[in-house]
């Protein structure tokens, strides 16, 4: 079908409007940083960063002592923010640029800065528990959406013209990828809902017996439902209901469903749940948490890592089936 040159224009603004405005979205989370960075270290404002112990559940910027962990941030701080306003001057920065950055952003955010405090809040609100945010979640959060407005920056970069797409199946590659991001959670959802129906599954009869006296198994088997419905909705990475709305649904039967609508919450949820796994797994390989114990405390969550890069490859099939990229001749 042949598209008029008024309306290829159109779209090609359309198109630079949504990667500046990423830009510029990820200039002001950049400039946040070295703001918050500079108040930490003059003491107008505590340090938001956990203790820390070999082993323990928390972040390794933890480990730094609070004056060098701010200036550490604030370094990274004033990198990002030259990077997006040199961006933001330019009209088509370079993609491979601002993708490095992402990248870099994204493993320095997920493996020093962030651990698994933010999957567990973001759990615990889908399963309708609502946590308060102390300072060191609050900068894990921070961070991990400055990586994905990185990132958005990134894929939003005018390449060239996009252009909505239908009909494209997804590749073997693409359905093994969802098959292990459904797969994973629903391994750590089984383990909860045994443990919620007083089955000692990985774990001793006297743990069982604390978790039910507690109540800690029930707040698990709210996780473990999260967990089954994030691993059911999944499956619309490569299912057809993934890209429009299934005909039965009243009033919006039929639309296409916007790639942002899978885009933002799979990015977001991933780089969270990849932060989460990288923590789990340094806190096994440390000793401190034997997994010949109880190992279904933390077993399921070693596996993390590998559902967040799961995620990252079906997202990414999902969004090549659904948008073309026109480069201008």
């Amino acid at each position: 079908m042949n598209t008029s040159p008024h309306l290829t224009a159109r779209a090609a603004g359309s198109q630079q409007r949504r990667s500046r405005i990423t830009m510029f979205a990820a200039l002001v989370w950049s400039i946040g940083l070295v703001t918050a960075s500079v108040l930490w270290l003059t003491g107008l404002v505590e340090a938001p960063f956990a203790e820390f112990s070999p082993g323990d559940f928390s972040a390794l910027i933890d480990a730094l002592p609070d004056p060098f962990a701010a200036a550490l941030l604030g370094i990274v701080g004033v990198i990002v923010t030259a990077v997006a306003a040199w961006a933001l001057s330019r009209a088509e920065p370079p993609i491979a640029v601002l993708a490095v950055v992402a990248g870099a952003l994204t493993v320095f955010s997920t493996v020093i800065v962030a651990d698994a405090k933010v999957m567990a809040v973001i759990g615990y609100a889908l399963s309708f528990r609502l946590v308060p945010l102390d300072g060191a979640t609050t900068l894990q959060f921070g961070m991990l959406l400055d990586s994905a407005v990185w990132i958005a920056a990134a894929v939003c970069a005018p390449a060239g013209r996009l252009v909505p797409i239908e009909g494209r199946r997804a590749s073997a590659l693409e359905r093994s990828a969802v098959a292990v991001a459904v797969v994973v959670p629903l391994l750590y959802a089984a383990v909860r809902f045994a443990w919620a129906a007083g089955i000692p599954l990985g774990i001793s009869d006297e743990m069982l017996a604390d978790g039910q006296e507690s109540g800690l198994w029930t707040v698990g088997l709210g996780l473990a439902s999260v967990a089954t419905a994030v691993a059911l909705l999944t499956l619309g990475l490569v299912q057809r209901w993934g890209e429009r709305v299934p005909h039965w649904v009243p009033a919006l039967g039929g639309r296409r469903i916007p790639v942002a609508l899978a885009a933002v919450p799979v990015t977001i949820g991933g780089l969270a749940i990849f932060a989460g796994g990288v923590m789990f797994v340094r806190v096994a390989m440390s000793g401190s948490l034997p997994l010949s114990e109880n190992w279904s405390t933390i077993g399921p969550e070693l596996l993390w890592p590998l559902w967040a890069i799961a995620l990252a490859v079906a997202l990414a099939g999902y969004v090549r089936r659904r948008i073309r990229v026109d480069n201008p001749a």
